[in-house]
């Protein structure tokens, strides 16, 4: 109880060890890309899908499903790495990262972001990925998710030459050793296979997200505003509804191939989203 149920890669590429040899953390091999989705087809099944399952969708929902069925199509890039080597995970999970608003005066000055993760993703719909987030983010936001309110508690009292050595102790003692931490406040796998963020909400087009090496976490989406855009479309200019996504990755788990069948992948889910999106 409390492990991220993982399994070891022996069988891997030349490559993949050279470019293990070649990076010893996520400080350094990151690579960043960029890709638009249109949303035409989206905009024409969104509004009854909502209605039919009584909840608000949002891009970052739909990332967040599309992704899930990337990681089952191309399981080897759902892992973490551990010193030298790879370890593929079990199932998916979607950290998405969550606004908490700041109180009294300076509201904008003690507003701060903290995360909500939804385990096994894989086996969810659009409508449950949104309605589990909007209920951890609830919690969250209220004070009610107890174990991060405890895990918050403990950065309250360290100082803070001690938070970088905290970080990077918690990550080798929790994803080096694989071991429960939950008596500090820190919850099993608090950050799952990827992460997701929404600048979109607040009104930011483009950006790009930084790999953060104590979260092991080797893929970052950033889903930013959409807005209409000229296009071509079969040789002639279209306006069409453009969302764009920002994508960092780290090169030692994730390379050019992998990246291209994503992007293939991402684009064929919101060509058809009543076939892969918004199925149920």
């Amino acid at each position: 109880m409390g492990k991220v149920a993982l399994t070891k890669v022996t069988d891997v590429s030349p490559f993949r060890k050279v470019a293990m040899g070649t990076w010893k953390t996520a400080k350094d091999p990151s690579v960043y890309g960029y890709v638009e989705i249109d949303m035409t087809e989206v905009d024409k099944a969104l509004p009854g899908y909502c209605e039919k399952h009584g909840v608000k969708i949002t891009p970052a929902h739909l990332v967040g499903r599309a992704i899930s069925r990337c990681m089952q199509a191309r399981p080897e890039i759902n892992g973490m790495i551990r010193g030298s080597r790879i370890f593929l995970r079990k199932h998916v999970a979607l950290f998405y990262q969550v606004n908490i608003p700041g109180s009294g005066e300076d509201k904008v000055k003690k507003a701060t972001l903290s995360g909500a993760v939804i385990h096994e993703a894989e086996n969810l719909s659009t409508s449950e990925i949104a309605k589990k987030l909007k209920e951890k983010a609830s919690n969250i936001r209220t004070g009610k998710d107890a174990e991060m309110k405890k895990n918050m508690d403990v950065f309250k009292i360290l100082p803070w030459w001690f938070v970088r050595f905290y970080l990077d102790i918690a990550s080798f003692l929790m994803y080096g050793l694989n071991l429960n931490l939950s008596f500090l406040g820190i919850p099993k796998d608090p950050f799952g296979s990827v992460m997701i963020t929404n600048i979109g909400s607040l009104g930011i087009d483009v950006a790009w997200a930084p790999l953060c090496p104590y979260t092991r976490v080797p893929l970052l989406l950033t889903v930013g505003a959409t807005g209409d855009k000229v296009v071509a479309i079969d040789g002639k200019a279209e306006v069409r509804r453009i969302l764009p996504i920002s994508i960092t990755f780290d090169h030692r788990l994730i390379d050019g191939i992998h990246a291209s069948h994503m992007a293939a992948e991402f684009k064929k889910c919101f060509a058809e989203p009543e076939k892969y999106l918004l199925n149920d």
